[in-house]
């Protein structure tokens, strides 16, 4: 007998060839019967899912993935999959070693002659790691990645919910934009690297400072912006400020050091301020900039008069750097006396700007604008060469003064280009060093007071003199107050002003007198107005002073005059003040006379 068997061998070919695709594929694949009932399940769906054949054959599937066992899912399952002839979708699973992983299953209905539902393939896929990267990416672009706060993206997100949640239940929302003080600093003294730690720090105080309701970002840079919904009233403000100021009240501990940094703030509320997120973060910024521009004002609230001052700023940027570029600025000099003497001993070297339209801009307009932009560092080197030039013409005209003080800004001080800026000039005028006093203020100083020591020493080693103006206003530390090389402490005019009629003035002076004469500095004293507050620093040993009563800042020309003049006629030459200043004079010397000899034999 023969038979052909080659539609038999032909199916059996196929079966074979279907069964190795079957077993072959990355996809798992599983056959259910029309009960939902597991036939059977290749080995991509055992690898996928964790588990043994031998527990899946006969069961329904909800007992081998677990997502399957929500509640009602496999009902809803095949619900769809019999009606439209298939279902798709994304399942959180667990495998039997509670491992979880995301799969993508497919669930296709297969169907008898008769219409009615045979089997369920279901086709499964580890989609795991596509999941994890699409989280990675959407965290990017969601979250600061140094900090891992919201970053400007979220934030605008977040304070538009915000808005639209208020404006539902007519309730307030507030924004605080804050930023930090001499964060550049921070960066140039001690590098990117304490920058950022400084950055996560900040972001930690500020997180703990949240409320549960509350949003706390980076907005970029040294910029925060925290999102407080809800909140009461406009003076409840004053009560968050307080808060975020209190959170930088300790100090940062970077690279085995402590330093200090503190915000400025500025607050906006929806509704009143803005009606929009981009309007409510914008007023709030140029609340924190007017912030910045009142020391020592810590945080403000957004007024409508900001904007006109902000627009006014940025006129005032445009026209600096044209006022740099046309060399506009001049400088005058204030008289420096000896009390002693009566006579001119020295000059501080003060900007002027002559604005075309505006009049003589006051540098306390001006000054702060050039810090923010840096155009400060190219007004400070004009200013420093100048002040030496004409320091040394006068010298060979015969105005031979014991110094020549100029200010160094504290974004100057921090210029790792400061010590060769100025031993150039000092070789481009000839200025002898000696003759030229560089002063500081106490918060240039103070951010990184390790890395100020050596940059002060490095100046003092050029053959500078050093003095640190505004004394006592600042946060000097004594212990390091007595490892700078200071030559001269500035008494700030604060001090001097009520010295006749506030004992607490009187007070400090004398300290800070005392203090410089332990620590082998000399004194001046700023801002003395009157003949009275002259004669008071004389009787408590403050040799060297500076003030209207003597000279305001005066013209090169005027100077030379004043300086001349004075040379004839001592300043206590005026009526009154002669009897006082001998009397003065004389008991200097009394106390000379009862001071121990030193000689020897």
């Amino acid at each position: 007998m023969v038979t052909d068997i080659t539609a038999r061998m032909t199916a059996e070919k196929e079966i074979r060839l279907l069964a190795t695709a079957f077993e072959s594929v990355s996809e798992g694949i599983l056959v259910a019967d029309h009960t939902f009932k597991v036939c059977a399940a290749n080995q991509a769906y055992l690898t996928i899912t964790g588990q043994q054949r031998s527990e899946i054959i006969g069961f329904a599937p909800l007992l081998s993935t677990h997502g399957f066992s929500e509640s009602g899912l496999l009902q809803r399952i095949c619900a769809d999959a019999t009606i439209t002839g298939h279902w798709r979708g994304e399942l959180n699973c667990v495998r039997p070693d509670y491992v979880p992983f995301s799969a993508w299953v497919s669930v296709t209905t297969v169907r008898g002659p008769g219409g009615d539902t045979e089997f369920y393939i279901v086709t499964c896929s580890d989609i795991t790691e596509r999941k994890q990267q699409e989280d990675r990416i959407r965290y990017r672009a969601n979250f600061d990645g140094l900090t891992n706060l919201p970053n400007r993206h979220l934030l605008h997100e977040r304070l538009d919910q915000a808005i639209r949640n208020a404006e539902s239940k007519g309730e307030r929302v507030a924004v605080a934009f804050i930023d930090l003080n001499r964060f550049k600093q921070v960066n140039d003294s001690l590098g990117h690297r304490a920058g950022d730690e400084l950055l996560r720090q900040v972001a930690r105080r500020l997180r703990s400072s949240c409320g549960a309701s509350d949003t706390v970002g980076r907005y970029g840079g040294d910029e925060f912006v925290m999102i407080i919904p809800n909140i009461s009233e406009r003076f409840s403000a004053s009560y968050l400020a307080e808060k975020l100021l209190y959170a930088f009240s300790d100090p940062f501990p970077l690279l085995e050091r402590e330093l200090y940094c503190s915000p400025s703030i500025g607050i906006a509320f929806y509704p009143g301020d803005s009606d929009n997120a981009d309007g409510l973060i914008r007023c709030a910024d140029l609340a924190m900039y007017h912030t910045k521009r009142s020391p020592p004002q810590r945080f403000s609230l957004y007024a409508a008069e900001m904007c006109e001052q902000s627009m006014q700023r940025l006129d005032l940027e445009h026209d600096i750097r044209h006022a740099i570029l046309r060399e506009e600025f001049v400088l005058h000099y204030q008289p420096k006396f000896d009390l002693e003497t009566g006579r001119v001993v020295g000059a501080e070297a003060l900007i002027r700007w002559p604005h075309q339209t505006l009049g003589m801009v006051p540098p306390s307009n001006f000054i702060p604008v050039a810090e923010d932009t840096g155009q400060i560092a190219q007004i400070g080197e004009w200013t420093l060469r100048q002040a030496c030039r004409q320091a040394q013409f006068w010298r060979k005209n015969g105005i031979c003064l014991d110094v020549m003080a100029v200010n160094l800004s504290p974004r100057q001080f921090h210029d790792s280009r400061i010590i060769r800026l100025v031993r150039q000039i000092l070789d481009e005028t000839g200025l002898p060093p000696e003759h030229l006093e560089l002063e500081l203020t106490e918060g240039a100083m103070m951010v990184d007071m390790t890395r100020a020591v050596e940059t002060l020493r490095r100046l003092k080693a050029l053959g500078v003199r050093l003095a640190i103006d505004d004394f006592g206003t600042g946060y000097s530390s004594l212990a390091y107050l007595k490892r700078f090389p200071i030559d001269t402490l500035k008494i700030d005019r604060s001090f001097v002003r009520d010295i006749a009629s506030n004992a607490t003035d009187t007070a400090i002076i004398n300290t800070i007198i005392g203090l410089a004469g332990s620590l082998g500095f000399s004194v001046v004293a700023e801002g003395v107005e009157t003949a009275e507050q002259a004669l008071i620093l004389m009787e408590r040993n403050c040799r060297y002073s500076q003030g209207y009563l003597f000279s305001k800042a005066v013209t090169p020309l005027a100077f030379a005059a004043h300086f001349t003049r004075c040379e004839i006629e001592p300043w206590f030459e005026l009526p009154g003040l002669r009897r006082v200043a001998d009397a003065h004079r004389e008991a200097r010397r009394q106390q000379d006379l009862l001071k121990p000899s030193t000689a020897i034999g």
